[in-house]
């Protein structure tokens, strides 16, 4: 009887904001193996591409804005 247990490798992630997240999306692209993940953070979820034309005043930005 085999008593060897299998780790995943561990990844822990301080910051939910938009760097934190896509290292996450693209993990599996460079190491297809599965990890355990952890995310510490507390950011309000936002589009950055449409921040721009939020804070200009249009109270319902579009992903075709400028």
């Amino acid at each position: 009887m085999d008593d060897a247990v299998s780790v995943k490798p561990r990844l822990v992630v301080i910051g939910d904001g938009m760097a934190g997240m896509r290292a996450i999306e693209e993990l599996p692209k460079m190491a297809p193996d599965p990890h355990d993940i952890t995310v510490f953070g507390d950011e309000p979820h936002y589009n950055r591409i449409l921040l721009s034309p939020a804070l200009a005043g249009d109270p319902h930005p579009t992903e075709g804005s400028p």
